[in-house]
């Protein structure tokens, strides 16, 4: 989810077991989800943590404040969009966000083996796994992520060619769907009495869009993520089936659902 928390649906925080390494996309309310069954299971079998940051916004950072509760005495590595993109290193954004009187305790004093990277476009390695990032449309610059060429993570964000570029053949797709198309309609249809209708697609993105780029890059399966906390379970469905009509193998990101593939590592 997106903004703000429903009741089924956390804001984003997405992980993928990676040979010794978990992965972790974004740090929203959704790593409180490490606390569930499924979640104490994972992170038994995990001793090093890697985190990747899309952005700096509340939704993807907040969950910050509870590495010590899930990751304490693990080796956590923490990246994002750094020097090159913000003119800050990711230490500093975090360590100026994560500190009193916003927090009880500093950051860099977190009880864990914590480092810091900067993420800047390109391709970059950190401990052994290949990641590529790219650089999204949106009101504050936000980074695509991809791991090994098999998973894509592409939120807030535009959707435009270079979404289609960046995910080409990908085993999986997740990617942010804010509007659906009755909203995506609205939108065209106030933009004949004033072009400025369609700003908010230039920052989020409709499941038309994203479903014709997961199509057009020729990947596997397609995440819906970071929706819209505006619509109820039956809009947030036929979304999902208006994905389909374009690209079958559209799903719904579900809060505690796991997905196997023989295809990533």
């Amino acid at each position: 989810m997106g903004w703000i928390p429903t009741g089924d649906r956390h804001t984003c925080c997405y992980c993928l077991e990676y040979d010794n390494t978990l992965i972790i996309f974004d740090a929203g309310t959704g790593i409180a989800r490490f606390d569930e069954p499924w979640g104490r299971e994972v992170l038994k079998h995990y001793d090093k943590i890697l985190l990747l940051l899309s952005h700096y916004h509340m939704d993807h950072v907040a969950g910050l404040i509870y590495l010590p509760f899930f990751f304490k005495d693990k080796a956590v590595h923490i990246a994002g969009p750094g020097k090159s993109i913000y003119g800050s290193s990711v230490k500093d954004i975090l360590s100026g966000l994560i500190t009193p009187p916003y927090f009880g305790r500093p950051l860099p004093d977190f009880p864990m083996d914590l480092e810091f990277h900067d993420l800047g476009t390109g391709s970059a390695a950190i401990e052994g796994i290949a990641i590529d990032t790219i650089l999204q449309e949106h009101s504050d610059p936000s980074i695509g992520i991809k791991i090994d060429n098999s998973v894509c993570y592409l939120t807030d964000t535009a959707c435009n060619r270079d979404t289609v570029d960046f995910a080409a053949n990908c085993q999986l797709l997740l990617h942010e769907t804010w509007f659906d198309m009755k909203d995506y309609t609205a939108f065209l249809q106030q933009s004949k009495a004033s072009p400025d209708a369609l700003k908010p697609l230039e920052t989020h993105s409709p499941v038309n869009r994203v479903a014709g780029a997961a199509r057009d890059a020729s990947v596997d399966s397609l995440l819906l993520v970071h929706l819209n906390p505006r619509y109820d379970e039956n809009r947030l469905t036929a979304m999902a089936h208006d994905a389909r009509t374009i690209f079958p193998n559209s799903h719904l990101a579900i809060d505690g659902e796991s997905i196997s593939s023989p295809r990533i590592r």
